[in-house]
């Protein structure tokens, strides 16, 4: 249970005296550590519903895991991966667990540990891997500028190849930043790339609904809670604000440069601004950068209120929930982990998994399909093409047949 403050998780590539850190946005103070690990990678720093935390390591493959009232990892759970591990995410209820290693993506069962896809669309290294809101969709992005979305429910069927929805190819360098909006399989994708665009899509019909050109390489992006202004990290370190209210007339719009002197900039940053997060009230904004520094603006003025030095380069800034469990003394986990196999165990069998919450057992509508169309068995649907053929062509003897018996009862003497 949250009791609506929020606080920062940091992580940064020393990993000296602790690999996460949990600080108060509103003094500055360090809230709890997180220990006995090395650095974590990039993109990589997860919380696991309001039990777990997940960072995944720089140098070795292994996801760490600590209990959210604990400095000490989890005993004797090893979350052993495939490979280092590039990107990672997690669905906000804590079911499904996915992480890039190299051009590879793979998707994991968190209560059982199955591992239930390996996705291998990419080129090169997948660079952001980022789940919806209300985890039904995934989306991931590597430095080969591709960028993909996928249909967790699709994709984690035994019956259905692991085709994206949609796939996007119109950056032509590496991603450096993805952000998944709220409302599920409708919301919108940003996404920015060192060739100096921030694109703009529908996830649902897969239409490019804006694209912005600067004039500097973008390395992250974020969006408030209300979707009304997207924040763009910059290589030189500096932070664009743009209006989505007031979007321009055209899908591609110049954004004016440093030079020009206008739009919205936030200075404070010496090197690349690798991490972006709003505030839940949209007033405070979170940024991590390369300089090793974590600075908390007030949007409104565009001033700093608070940095926090850091001993390296900033892996991972984001706002976070402060849950109950933060503090309590025995910890009693709402989900259970398991450790994560490596390869695809072919005698698993069919996986079904029923969501359902009290109020749904009650209504029999929700247990009963409203189309007859099954997509789900592509055996099915091929048995079921035969039939039709074969009908076709058992019209077409009849019709031969009844032709013949016309005719001889015409012409007969």
């Amino acid at each position: 249970m949250k009791d609506g403050r929020e606080v920062l998780l940091t992580s940064d590539t020393s990993g000296e005296s602790w690999s996460v850190a949990m600080w108060d946005p509103l003094t500055g103070s360090m809230l709890s550590q997180f220990r006995n690990a090395s650095p974590i990678a990039s993109n990589s720093l997860q919380l696991l519903k309001d039990s777990y935390l997940l960072g995944a390591d720089a140098t070795k493959p292994r996801i760490h895991i600590w209990p959210v009232n604990s400095q000490v990892p989890v005993a004797n759970l090893r979350l052993t991966t495939p490979g280092k591990v590039s990107a990672l995410s997690c669905t906000s209820c804590g079911t499904y667990i996915s992480a890039a290693v190299d051009e590879k993506v793979f998707i994991w069962q968190t209560s059982t540990g199955k591992l239930l896809k390996t996705l291998a669309r990419h080129y090169q290294a997948v660079t952001c891997l980022k789940f919806s809101s209300d985890g039904s969709h995934l989306a991931t992005a590597g430095q080969d500028g591709l960028v993909f979305i996928y249909s967790v429910a699709r994709v984690i069927n035994d019956y259905q190849e692991a085709r994206p929805l949609h796939g996007f190819s119109d950056h032509t360098l590496g991603v450096k930043g993805i952000y998944f909006g709220a409302f599920g399989a409708r919301c919108r994708i940003v996404t920015v790339s060192l060739d100096r665009t921030a694109r703009i899509y529908d996830a649902n019909s897969g239409v490019q609904l804006l694209t912005l050109i600067f004039d500097v390489p973008l390395t992250s992006v974020c969006l408030d809670k209300r979707e009304c202004s997207m924040f763009v990290g910059c290589i030189n370190g500096h932070i664009r604000q743009f209006d989505l209210r007031n979007p321009p007339r055209g899908r591609e719009h110049h954004v004016p440069g440093d030079k020009e002197e206008k739009g919205i900039f936030f200075k404070g940053h010496t090197s690349s601004v690798n991490n972006l997060s709003v505030s839940i009230d949209c007033i405070t904004l979170l940024s991590g950068s390369a300089d090793g520094n974590v600075n908390i603006w007030n949007i409104p003025s565009c001033q700093v209120i608070r940095s926090i030095q850091h001993k390296g380069g900033i892996t991972n800034a984001l706002f976070v929930p402060h849950y109950a469990n933060f503090n309590v003394n025995v910890l009693k986990p709402k989900l259970l982990v398991k450790p994560l196999q490596r390869i695809v165990n072919e005698d698993n069998g069919i996986l079904e998994i029923v969501k359902c919450g009290e109020d749904d057992l009650l209504n029999p509508q929700d247990f009963f399909q409203e189309s007859g169309e099954y997509s789900g068995n592509i055996e099915l649907e091929k048995k079921l093409s035969e039939s039709r053929a074969e009908i076709e062509r058992l019209k077409k003897i009849n019709s031969e047949m009844f032709k013949y018996g016309v005719k001889c009862l015409l012409h007969k003497k």
